[in-house]
């Protein structure tokens, strides 16, 4: 389902999907309220943060309480930091800014259809950089964060190695050392850590 106040963004979001046949739009509305009059249930909701009734965090828990479980991927010109986190907590599945490539929009979809959790790479490095006293306080460098924000998010070695400009051996090298340094060994545990210290909010899987 598509929830955007422009017609056009809507529009040119459908253009975009349609050709793929694993991919089918269900449902279009304008708003928060004329989403959750309509009888579908989508397994994807594609929204802005930005719509007439509604803003930011209050989007992603009016429709998460209309649509239950199913995933909701934002698409947004809002790029905040404490923006992005702040819609992650409330339980947006990706984040992805108007800006992208139509191949990016539609591997958010599948991602997040998937059961994954998806951000785009640029808000990645911001949340990373916001966060910065926080992470300097507990002895992780910023490159250390950054490596265990993409992890937390379900990013692969070969992933931090394109998102981070670096090779796959240095990606491995820096998961290694983080690792070590935290005392944390699989996904779950880091997951857990960065929660604990508040590094990272995530909805709960």
């Amino acid at each position: 389902m598509l929830v955007d106040s422009r017609a056009m963004m809507r529009e040119g979001l459908r253009a975009a999907i349609e050709p793929h046949p694993d991919l089918v739009v269900v449902a279009e509305a304008a708003t928060v309220t004329d989403a959750s009059s309509l009888d579908v249930t989508p397994d994807v909701i594609v929204t802005d943060i930005k719509l007439p009734d509604a803003t930011y965090g209050d989007v992603i828990t009016r429709l998460r309480d209309f649509f239950g479980q199913g995933s909701i991927l934002v698409f947004t010109a809002v790029h905040d930091a404490a923006e992005v986190q702040a819609v992650l907590t409330a339980g947006a599945n990706g984040y992805l800014l108007e800006n992208s490539a139509a191949t990016d929009v539609l591997a958010a979809i599948r991602a997040v259809a998937a059961g994954d959790t998806y951000l785009q790479p640029s808000l990645g490095v911001q949340l990373a950089r916001s966060q910065r006293p926080l992470t300097t306080a507990l002895g992780l460098s910023p490159d250390e964060h950054h490596v265990l924000l993409l992890l937390v998010l379900g990013y692969t070695n070969v992933d931090v190695a394109r998102l981070c400009n670096i090779s796959l051996r240095t990606a491995e090298t820096r998961r290694a050392q983080l690792q070590q340094k935290l005392d944390r060994h699989t996904r779950a545990e880091l997951v857990e850590y960065a929660r604990a210290n508040g590094l990272v909010q995530l909805r709960p899987q």
